[in-house]
């Protein structure tokens, strides 16, 4: 799929339109979020395939932030809250992997295999992005299922325990 071209663009509005409406009719995404994720969503399919990725990345992150919810809001006060998610949170989750997206079509075009022989730039940004969105998504998952621990977690960095969530 070449980035940007009109099948690409008018395919990406569509699939961007209806995640962020049935984000704000299942309650994971506030209406200003919706608008945020449309834009984001937008451009990332607009950019090629890999822009399925973020599509993945929300499904999985709403599917863990749904999961038991009323345990979590009676574990955690702020669980509630953080089920419906806002611009800022939507930005946070993926402005840098549509930054590396955007590159990449502008500077490379057509997203390729992964050949760090071959191309070199190009797989550097294609992995920066899995790279993005895989951290992205282990944070998610550790926040909104770490919240479920039956022990207190060990924060790898200094071996100190450390609250669930």
């Amino acid at each position: 799929m070449q980035p940007f071209e009109p099948t690409a663009m008018l395919r990406a509005f569509a699939i961007a339109f209806f995640i962020a409406h049935r984000g704000v009719k299942r309650k994971s995404l506030t209406p200003h979020g919706a608008v945020a994720a449309s834009v984001v969503g937008f451009l990332s399919i607009s950019c090629g395939l890999r822009g399925f990725l973020l599509l993945l990345f929300y499904l999985v992150a709403t599917k863990a932030t749904k999961y038991k919810s009323v345990m979590k809001a009676s574990l955690d006060e702020t669980a509630d809250d953080s089920a419906c998610r806002g611009p800022s949170q939507v930005m946070a989750c993926s402005a840098l992997g549509v930054m590396f997206q955007i590159i990449h079509a502008v500077y490379f075009g057509k997203e390729q295999s992964i050949d760090f022989i071959e191309k070199p730039n190009q797989s550097f940004l294609a992995c920066a992005l899995i790279a993005h969105h895989a951290t992205s998504l282990g944070d998610t998952l550790a926040s909104e299922l770490g919240i479920l621990a039956k022990s207190q977690p060990i924060l790898i960095t200094s071996w100190k325990k450390v609250p669930p969530g």
